[in-house]
């Protein structure tokens, strides 16, 4: 255990909460007398959208010294850090496509985080590329890399385990949890958590090599970047 520091893997943690379960939760209660339908997707894009600003605001504050000093040596460094973004990032893509080829044909569907990605790029994309090329990878790798690097005093334990909870965090909403039933019935989505751990792992390798957050984030925005071209795409010409 002398390879983790727990009070700084306590506040990382604390960060998730809040980005995943604590933020959204306390925007919905707020809001909820003046919102008539939550299922509108216009709705859940403003709340989205509102729940991504706080985060961003807090993340900034907490690391707002250490994110200018990254980012004056991201300037830098640019190519070199570059090279290493797209090297790890080709990786990990090769390895989610292995791994979703796999599971596509184990379960017979997308992993719900992704069509619904789809669904809603088709329906509000210039909400959809702001949130998933700009706003999420800034505060993704923020949250999921750079706040867990403190806690951890080994590469291997650091890698594997933000890039599981990177996994975990783009699958838990979908799982059913009104009945056992229900939960057994949606686990198939929990072999999704190879398939996006496989790409947060080289995306923390890519933070990890450079000890700068903007290379990971390069990483992740020009994967997004690229997902969200090849989907609007296949829409055009379909």
């Amino acid at each position: 255990m002398k390879n983790i520091n727990f009070k700084n893997l306590g506040k990382a943690l604390l960060l998730i909460l809040l980005y995943l379960f604590i933020i959204p939760e306390i925007v919905v209660l707020i809001l909820f007398p003046f919102i008539k339908n939550f299922e509108d997707q216009g709705t859940l894009a403003m709340l989205n959208l509102l729940v991504y600003i706080i985060d961003i605001i807090i993340v900034l504050i907490i690391y707002r010294k250490s994110i200018f000093k990254e980012w004056q040596k991201f300037r830098k460094n640019f190519k070199s850090y570059l090279k290493i973004a797209f090297k790890n990032w080709g990786k990990g893509f090769l390895l989610m496509i292995l791994f979703n080829l796999i599971v596509i044909n184990l379960v017979g569907s997308l992993a719900s985080n992704e069509a619904q990605n789809r669904e809603l790029l088709n329906s509000l994309p210039i909400f959809s590329i702001i949130a998933m090329v700009i706003i999420g990878p800034i505060l993704e790798e923020i949250i999921f890399r750079k706040s867990f690097k403190p806690a951890f005093n080994n590469k291997q334990l650091f890698l594997i385990c933000t890039s599981l909870l990177f996994g975990l965090a783009h699958i838990i909403n979908n799982l059913d949890y009104s009945s056992l039933q229900a939960f057994l019935g949606s686990s198939k989505e929990l072999l999704y958590l190879f398939s996006y751990s496989s790409l947060g792992y080289f995306f923390g390798k890519a933070y990890y090599e450079t000890d700068c957050i903007f290379t990971s984030i390069a990483a992740h925005m020009f994967h997004n970047g690229f997902s969200v071209m090849i989907i609007l795409l296949a829409t055009a010409i379909i």
